[in-house]
């Protein structure tokens, strides 16, 4: 670690410049490299760069995702560089940035791509967060960095005509990604070329990542737009509409969407269905569920969306018994498959849904 400045957090803004021992991916977009100039700002704005000093850990939750997608273990007394940001999570850690900044105060690792706020909620399982000193917000060009001066412009012209995969799910955790995972495997693998995004959620490298690994050709999410979360937002619809526009100039055989968290939720997902440009590029749709009752109260929720919100196929951890596929089968009248144990089924199901877009080629 390179620091030129006294460990008095009052001292960083008059310093030459600062290097970190920890960058945070949800910081990738913004170029970050030799000495970096810190201020102290009192405006906390969502996705401004900051940086603090790690003090309390919290051992169940003490990983940081870096710029290389990395996990390192957190230490007592690291300088890290993250991103002020909200987070809305059922079995993690709730918080936003705070009223105002000061030198020294306390704030809160979020998530393990470096969101950085004020919590206000954690899981029981998991305590109290990492807690955190603010030192200083990171200089950009003419003024604090934040996330929004890197970010792709949202386009609104209309896409090139790519089928769209859409894979929604009842809650965080309910086999969403694993869903995603092994159908850009299958579909690589059977010669198809597959673009791939997450539109919802809080900042993670993680499973875009992960998509590129299992076949996807490009990966996008909506940290490309600046945002450190999707939380607070009024609607996501925007940022999906210029994903697919973004994904679709390469001129893929499909686009796999995958939305963070649940339909419903603090990250904006339902605000999707409400979008008619959008699922109108929609032309399979999977849901995930965690039990069987999550599967019926998703149903009777889309069902009052509209029909083209229906979907084609029930996957995820309702499915890792075959009871569960066995109920959902005779009860919805659906084909239900396992991303594990099923992926050709689902793949076939997938493809037929699609047969229609795809004999009109």
């Amino acid at each position: 670690m390179q620091v030129k400045v006294s460990l008095d957090p009052t001292s960083y803004s008059q310093a030459e410049g600062v290097s970190p021992d920890l960058i945070a991916s949800a910081t990738h977009r913004v170029p970050l490299s030799g000495l970096l100039k810190v201020t102290e700002e009192k405006t906390a704005r969502h996705g401004d760069v900051v940086l603090v000093r790690v003090k309390k850990i919290n051992t169940a939750y003490s990983l940081l995702e870096t710029l290389d997608g990395e996990e390192k273990t957190l230490a007592g007394g690291e300088l890290l560089i993250g991103v002020l940001g909200s987070r809305k999570a059922l079995h993690g850690f709730s918080g936003d940035p705070p009223p105002e900044l000061k030198p020294g105060m306390e704030l809160h690792l979020l998530n393990r791509g470096g969101v950085i706020g004020e919590c206000s909620a954690f899981h029981r399982d998991l305590g109290w967060p990492t807690q955190l000193e603010y030192i200083g917000t990171i200089s950009g060009n003419g003024g604090p960095a934040n996330l929004q001066d890197y970010a792709l412009p949202l386009i609104e012209k209309p896409a090139l005509e790519v089928p769209v995969v859409l894979i929604v799910g009842t809650c965080m955790n309910s086999g969403k990604t694993a869903v995603c995972r092994q159908l850009l495997k299958l579909f690589s693998e059977k010669g198809f070329s597959v673009n791939a995004g997450k539109v919802a959620g809080v900042g993670c490298l993680r499973d875009t990542l992960a998509m590129k690994k299992d076949g996807a050709g490009e990966i996008m999410s909506f940290q490309d737009f600046g945002l450190p979360s999707t939380a607070h937002l009024e609607t996501v619809a925007p940022i999906a509409r210029s994903m697919v526009h973004y994904l679709s100039e390469s001129h893929p055989d499909f686009i796999i969407i995958e939305m963070g968290d649940g339909v419903l939720g603090g990250y904006q997902v339902s605000s999707l269905f409400e979008d008619e440009k959008f699922m109108d590029s929609c032309m399979s749709m999977i849901l995930c569920a965690n039990d069987l009752m999550g599967v019926w109260g998703a149903m009777q929720w889309l069902s009052q969306q509209g029909e083209r919100n229906y979907p084609v196929l029930i996957s995820g951890r309702v499915t890792d018994s075959a009871e569960g596929i066995r109920y959902i089968e005779e009860n919805w009248n659906l084909p239900a498959g396992n991303a594990q144990e099923s992926t050709g089924t689902i793949c076939t199901f997938i493809l037929e849904s699609l047969m229609p877009w795809l004999k009109s080629e």
